[in-house]
């Protein structure tokens, strides 16, 4: 899970949704804002990704949009923010027991939840702050150091 990951959360340290560019302008949601998602099971917060890989789909007549999200916050970790899974109906898959919801309905707003803002539950990882580049091996770095003209 991304959550204990400290490489992965310094990648992407919340929660985040995919949706397409005439989603986010149909809703007034922006790039890197925060958008909320409901569903008749609960709602949650997210930043907006807006990107062009997810396209709505014209049916019967009608748009109907799609958004992405990933199952990896949750209310434990390094990072800590809504869980997808609040969205959804609880369904267990029967051979591994993991919650297995893959679509639902819901709806999107630009906006954020009121109430507390969650804290990590396990402390994060120290970075160095001289060096931005972090002392891997170049061995290790197919494309060298960068910046250091090695």
């Amino acid at each position: 899970m991304s959550r204990f990951n400290s490489w992965l959360n310094e990648l992407q340290p919340e929660m985040f949704a995919e949706l397409s560019p005439e989603l986010a302008a149909e809703r007034g949601i922006a790039h890197g804002g925060w958008m909320t998602i409901r569903t008749a099971r609960g709602q949650i917060e997210a930043r907006a990704m807006v990107t062009r890989r997810l396209r709505p789909f014209p049916i019967e007549g009608r748009v109907i949009h799609q958004i992405g999200l990933p199952f990896h916050w949750a209310f434990a970790g390094e990072v800590v923010g809504s869980n997808a899974n609040d969205l959804t109906a609880i369904l267990a898959d029967p051979n591994v027991s993991m919650h297995e919801c893959k679509a639902f309905a819901c709806q999107v707003q630009a906006s954020r939840l009121d109430g507390p803002v969650p804290h990590p539950t396990m402390p994060t990882a120290h970075w160095p702050t001289l060096d931005p580049i972090p002392q891997t091996p170049a061995s290790a770095q197919p494309e060298g150091r960068l910046g250091h003209g090695k």
